[in-house]
């Protein structure tokens, strides 16, 4: 395998009595779509300002495409950062803010309206390249927001959270809009969110991060259904988490028993409710009462109550034939796959 675009080596971030990124090491492909995730304070937004040269690390390496750019500031660096706030230039019309990039650094005149008019293209923005920053829509500013930071043609795009003042029909369409750009250009894009939905739908390695330190990195499939922790589990989407206990590489759960390997003692079985079937007839069953039932659009968000109390979560298509909801107060049988079981410490 050919070495990775970026790698870093024990970075880490103190501010004075705060560790505000853990040491750590994380590889980024080629091509690869990453989404930094986690909750607000765990580090994500500094660890991306650290990549693109905007702080400087406390400790660790930095190397671009086998270059060490530890100490370069973020104009020595192959980089670009899309902001929350897009900093558009409000005095400059659409094509002048893409052109001011490429002009500052002194590229020829004609290639520079050549690129100009190709991002322009790129983000389906010709028709109002003449129009001033304040005369476009939000969705429109973020656009040419990428289409500045694209035009430099940097080794990696940095995005810092885009999306998050959009309203939620934008951000959706603006989502799009980005993998798009990401096909089309074959960059490599390193995004910023807390929305789970957002990481899952856009990257294609979601890097998990909590307090300061990376807890799991994988596909977006790999960290949904096979979340390493709690925090994991809970954190990305909704999520059954069920107390057992492991004894002899197994854990009883129901009616069966789920191979496990791991020290002796309690665990949680994670199982997201969209994976236990109704009336379930396998080796792992539970028993319980439906307590809830709600229409939620494309699915009936139905709890059903364990004889311990246990409220478990189970999500139905709502368009299935046969679909209507098992009355309140009936007897349910649950099916959970043992392949859609994941074990976690408590």
């Amino acid at each position: 395998m050919s070495d990775p675009l970026l790698r870093l080596r024990n970075i880490s971030k103190n501010y004075r009595e705060t560790q505000a990124v853990h040491p750590l090491d994380l590889d980024v492909e080629r091509g690869d779509f990453v989404a930094l995730l986690g909750p607000s304070g765990c580090g994500k937004t500094t660890l991306l300002r650290m990549i693109g040269g905007f702080l400087p690390p406390s400790t660790g390496t930095i190397e671009i495409g086998g270059q060490d750019v530890t100490a370069l500031g973020p104009e020595k660096r192959n980089t670009n950062m899309v902001f929350q706030g897009y900093g558009l230039f409000p005095h400059m019309t659409v094509a002048q803010n893409i052109g001011y990039g490429p002009k500052i650094a002194g590229r020829d005149p004609e290639q520079i309206d050549l690129d100009v008019v190709r991002m322009l293209n790129l983000v389906h923005l010709g028709a109002v390249a003449d129009r001033l920053p304040a005369a476009l829509s939000g969705g429109q500013q973020q656009r040419v927001a990428l289409a500045r930071a694209l035009v430099m043609r940097p080794s990696i795009l940095l995005l810092d959270e885009p999306l998050a003042a959009l309203d939620l029909k934008l951000r959706k369409a603006m989502q799009d809009e980005l993998k798009s750009l990401h096909r089309a250009i074959g960059g490599t894009f390193i995004f910023v969110t807390h929305d789970q939905g957002e990481a899952i739908d856009l990257a294609n390695r979601i890097v998990v991060m909590e307090a300061g330190r990376i807890v799991q990195q994988g596909t977006p499939e790999d960290v949904y259904r096979r979340p390493a922790s709690r925090f994991v589990a809970s954190f990305i989407g909704d999520a059954n988490m069920l107390s057992a206990v492991r004894k002899g590489g197994e854990v009883e759960i129901g009616s069966g028993r789920l191979p496990s390997p791991g020290p002796d003692g309690p665990v949680l079985v994670v199982i997201r409710p969209d994976d236990i079937a109704l009336a379930g007839d396998g080796p792992l069953t539970l028993a319980g009462t439906v307590t809830e039932s709600r229409f939620m659009g494309p699915y009936l968000r139905l709890v059903v109550t364990l004889a311990d109390g246990t409220a478990v979560t189970v999500h139905r298509p709502s368009g299935a034939e046969g679909a209507a909801p098992p009355p309140m107060g009936s007897t349910a049988t649950l099916g959970l796959p043992a392949a859609a079981c994941s074990v976690v410490a408590p």
